[in-house]
């Protein structure tokens, strides 16, 4: 089967080609693509060269040509002869990059895949991977019903973190970021409130809202690791922190006494792919993997996580490069990008 995979090249460079995908070997299945969403972090991570991995000698899969993507849906076209429980025309959410057509090895991390609700469409279902990265908050802090809950950052994994916060019973729930755009689309995702971190008040105005100095629960979903003190500011005495962006590189100025210990806050990171690590199962209980995919794909499909606001751009996948460029210098325009395969 002939299938058309967008890749890095090299940084800032992309292009689709064509390859040919041999039948699936006895525990494969061979899906086909309708749509698959962007992850802004990691992939402009890579596609502008900055991203740790690609440096380390030990991850060969992270180096160019590198086919990005790690969130899409589609339809299972083939199955191999030892796998069970999978048929042809299965509507499926799975891990895949930016391709028409992927084999995914069952037992591989890059071999899960999840079947679609019935009246779940592929272009809600192909960000159902993505969206895990920012769920994590929820689940990290653990009791969110009732809990205020901030989130600082509100690019694709901070509007994540914010509506499966909303979703899993959190309030009020406030949204914080300097981009008017991805401020209003935290209230059309249904934010209590949204706020300027560039507003020399904004702090004194969360304060106002919430009643108390400081959120109970705040979820760092920028990415930046010199904002991780200010959101330790933002929790309130005995809060919790959760990074859910990826801050690559060192923070400064952490006061460790004043800031943490005296305040008896709880800071953890909660990166997505934990969720199926056994450090992570024996932490969380019952949740992995398999059970948050579940989760986000039946609640995006009854609508109590809602993706209003998110989705700015649907695209073709000639249009990576042009869309890459837009989710680094345009943040007024870009948020979340689909790639139509179809």
């Amino acid at each position: 089967m002939k299938a058309r995979q967008a890749v890095i090249t090299k940084p800032f460079a992309t292009e689709v080609r064509e390859v040919d995908l041999p039948d699936p070997a006895d525990n494969q299945i061979l899906v086909a693509a309708e749509v698959s969403a962007i992850s802004p972090g990691t992939e402009l991570a890579v596609y502008t060269g900055t991203h740790q991995w690609l440096l380390d000698p030990n991850l060969p899969d992270w180096k160019f040509p590198f086919r990005s993507g790690y969130s899409a849906a589609g339809t299972v076209v083939a199955v191999g002869k030892s796998v069970t429980g999978w048929k042809t025309g299965d509507r499926v959410s799975f891990p895949g990059n930016h391709a028409s057509a992927e084999l995914l090895t069952i037992g591989h991390e890059r071999g899960r895949l999840w079947k679609l609700p019935a009246n779940l469409d592929f272009e809600k279902a192909a960000l159902a991977c993505i969206l895990r990265y920012g769920m994590g908050a929820s689940i990290r802090a653990g009791l969110t019903l009732g809990r205020s809950f901030a989130v600082l950052g509100l690019g694709m994994i901070g509007q994540a973190a914010l509506r499966c916060a909303m979703a899993a019973g959190a309030n009020p729930v406030i949204g914080i970021d300097s981009v008017k755009m991805r401020r209003d689309a935290a209230m059309k995702a249904g934010a209590d409130l949204t706020l300027d971190p560039n507003d020399p008040n904004f702090k004194q105005q969360m304060n106002e809202f919430l009643g108390m100095k400081g959120a109970e629960i705040v979820a760092d979903a920028t990415g930046v690791p010199d904002a991780i003190p200010t959101a330790m500011s933002l929790a309130c005495d005995a809060g919790q922190v959760v990074v859910v962006g990826s801050p690559r590189g060192k923070a400064k100025d952490v006061n460790f006494y004043d800031d943490l210990h005296r305040r008896y806050i709880e800071v953890t990171g909660a990166h997505g792919n934990q969720l199926f690590e056994p450090a992570h199962t024996r932490l969380a209980g019952a949740w992995d993997i398999n059970k948050a995919q579940k989760w986000l794909l039946a609640l995006l499909a009854n609508g109590r996580l809602n993706l209003n606001g998110l989705i700015t751009h649907r695209i073709k996948p000639e249009e990576l490069g042009t869309t890459y460029e837009g989710l680094l210098k345009n943040k007024e325009t870009y948020l979340a990008a689909v790639m139509r395969w179809k």
